[in-house]
């Protein structure tokens, strides 16, 4: 069985932040709610800070395909990696170097919709510029359902996440480049092992 490990559950938050503010059932008009998908291919590299230590910081590498609706993220020196595929509704963990990988629902799945701007409540508070990349900043609740603060683009790339006045995540590159098909394709010849429960 695979175990969701805490680094790779950190890694997980990317994912997870694709569907923040997505529990409320009503839709959002376009002045009162960001775009939190990519509308656009686009390659990012995040600085994930911890809650409490914040001497040990971990990066990641976001990838994701407008045209397929799918997500690779890759945490930095580690093996595995995830690639979310959101039409299919699934997330898919891969150990290259165990030949390994564990399939799991999707979070917030049904919530990721290509040109539609975010559902639930949404505040904007101002603006920002992150990565050299204007964004901004709208209050709403996490995937936790605490309060935070999220920096998107005026086209869905989040740029930083604030929570309780401390940045949690932060870009520190963003390139805007069509991202190739393979990327997003699981290794053939993986076995594939049932998730762990807790």
């Amino acid at each position: 069985m695979t175990r969701i490990t805490p680094a790779l559950g950190r890694a997980c938050l990317l994912a997870c932040l694709l569907a923040a503010g997505a529990g409320s059932a009503r839709a959002a008009d376009e002045a009162s709610s960001p775009y939190v998908t990519p509308q656009a291919d686009v390659d990012v590299t995040y600085t994930i800070y911890p809650p409490h230590d914040t001497s040990q910081t971990m990066s990641q590498r976001m990838r994701w395909s407008a045209s397929r609706m799918m997500q690779r993220v890759d945490p930095a020196n580690a093996t595995t990696y995830m690639i979310t595929d959101y039409r299919a509704g699934t997330l898919t963990v891969v150990n290259a170097d165990q030949k390994i990988k564990t399939i799991i629902p999707a979070p917030g799945a049904a919530n990721v919709q290509m040109g539609q701007r975010a559902q639930g409540s949404w505040l904007r508070t101002g603006v920002s510029k992150v990565a050299g990349l204007p964004c901004a900043l709208w209050q709403t609740q996490d995937t936790d359902q605490r309060s935070s603060e999220i920096c998107y683009t005026d086209d869905g790339v989040m740029l930083e996440v604030i929570r309780d006045g401390k940045v949690m995540v932060e870009a520190t590159s963003v390139n805007h480049a069509t991202q190739d098909a393979s990327v997003f394709e699981t290794p053939p010849g993986l076995k594939e092992l049932r998730a762990a429960h807790p």
